[in-house]
């Protein structure tokens, strides 16, 4: 199996996956999301790569794209429709997400399948805060709509702050989001494969801070989900109407009631946290390529 993952080269996520593809006998390659190029005219559509590998020539394209989202699904989508290729996560190819890959959508689904998550309000100018502030209680997480790896988060105290944090985040007609703050002491980071658990986290944030990411300075101990399967319930849930086959689901449980909410599914998730707890999520993805691409050449 020829495997291409779309977003990512030589980070150790990157690395390990296509270890373990290669001991199984495939072959990984990895790009960036800015080596996507298309030639079109009215004869022909043709995605490719800048360094001139052809896409279709892959079986399989795991895309964790963060940029450049409109181009490569629809490439993807091209792809799987013209010559079959495997695309994961699929909502990469189903156009509820393609033409509204922004957090409303998230909402909407996680609405719909009645996923408890944080009260939220999307804004796209200071001038809305009126309007929403009279629906929450401080404190307030404030963060960007496309942040990742805990930047671009705060924690605000009062109005001020809150007008201050939003305007802030909308410069350049950019959106960001309010959400009721958890009360906590920490998250648990749910690893899917196939829509399935495989092992989670439990990632504590560093002295004086409320983010939890290790990319903040979190910690992280391997959380028993058999302990607690309402998290492991609630986040494969999410990952399954989300469409993110591969997901790490971000999940805080209230400290005083101990209702799991469903934070965040992320479409790529960094896998050496998990990992250094024993548990190889790079084999069980490898594993989960290799059952979609023998089934979908069963003759």
């Amino acid at each position: 199996m020829k495997i291409l993952i779309a977003g990512l080269t030589k980070k150790p996520q990157f690395l390990r996956i296509k270890e373990e593809a290669e001991k199984k006998g495939h072959s990984v390659d990895g790009c960036l999301a800015s080596e996507l190029v298309i030639l079109a005219d009215k004869n022909n559509f043709k995605p490719m790569l800048s360094s001139g590998k052809k896409l279709e020539e892959y079986d399989l394209i795991y895309m964790i794209v963060g940029s450049r989202l409109w181009e490569w699904f629809t490439a993807a989508l091209y792809l799987h429709k013209n010559y079959k290729t495997i695309i994961v996560n699929k909502k990469s190819i189903d156009p509820a997400y393609n033409y509204y890959q922004t957090p409303a959508i998230d909402y909407l689904k996680q609405t719909e399948a009645k996923i408890n998550y944080p009260k939220s309000a999307i804004l796209f100018s200071d001038r809305s805060v009126e309007s929403i502030k009279k629906q929450f209680t401080f404190p307030l997480i404030v963060k960007a709509s496309q942040g990742h790896r805990g930047e671009d988060v705060y924690l605000v105290k009062d109005e001020i702050e809150l007008e201050k944090m939003v305007s802030l985040l909308t410069e350049n007609v950019k959106s960001c989001v309010v959400r009721e703050f958890i009360p906590n002491d920490g998250d648990i980071r749910v690893f899917c494969v196939g829509y399935k658990a495989v092992g989670a986290i439990k990632r504590t944030p560093k002295k004086g801070d409320f983010r939890s990411n290790v990319s903040q300075g979190g910690s992280v101990a391997r959380f028993d989900l058999s302990k607690n399967k309402k998290v492991q319930e609630v986040a494969e849930l999410a990952a399954k109407i989300m469409q993110t086959e591969i997901a790490g689901v971000d999940v805080m449980v209230h400290a005083k009631t101990g209702e799991p909410y469903v934070l965040e599914v992320n479409p790529g998730p960094q896998i050496e946290g998990i990992e250094s707890t024993g548990i190889n999520v790079a084999k069980a993805i490898v594993e989960y390529f290799e059952k979609l691409y023998y089934t979908s050449n069963v003759v």
